[in-house]
């Protein structure tokens, strides 16, 4: 009982916190995670203020980090974060994966905003 306890006040600590800002190395990819969304931003746009469009995810939980499958541009995104309190250029990553099969993985850098 006091293990789900734990369990349960940890998951609903990491949807509260603050949201999620990552952008892959040359900008071309910038998004925001929060809650159950992902909002993306115009490219190349650092300061993310111009809004291309916020998606429902579907987000999986581990204890330290996240990951979330959103369906956007007619591509599945899939987002990972190692560990959403100490961010890595590494550990960190998106894959975008196209109907036809293509698959493109490029690192991400992230902050909390």
């Amino acid at each position: 009982m006091k293990a789900l306890f734990i369990a349960i006040f940890a998951l609903s600590s990491l949807a509260s916190e603050a949201s999620i800002l990552c952008h892959t190395p040359r900008l071309n990819k910038v998004f925001e995670i929060k809650d159950n969304r992902v909002t993306f931003f115009n490219e190349f746009d650092s300061t993310a203020k111009r809004e291309l469009a916020s998606v429902l995810s579907r987000s999986r939980s581990n204890q330290a980090g996240l990951n979330k499958v959103v369906d956007f541009e007619n591509q599945k995104h899939i987002i990972h974060i190692a560990n959403a309190s100490q961010f890595s250029d590494v550990d960190d990553y998106i894959v975008i994966k196209a109907k036809s099969g293509h698959e493109v993985t490029y690192p991400l850098s992230c902050e909390n905003k």
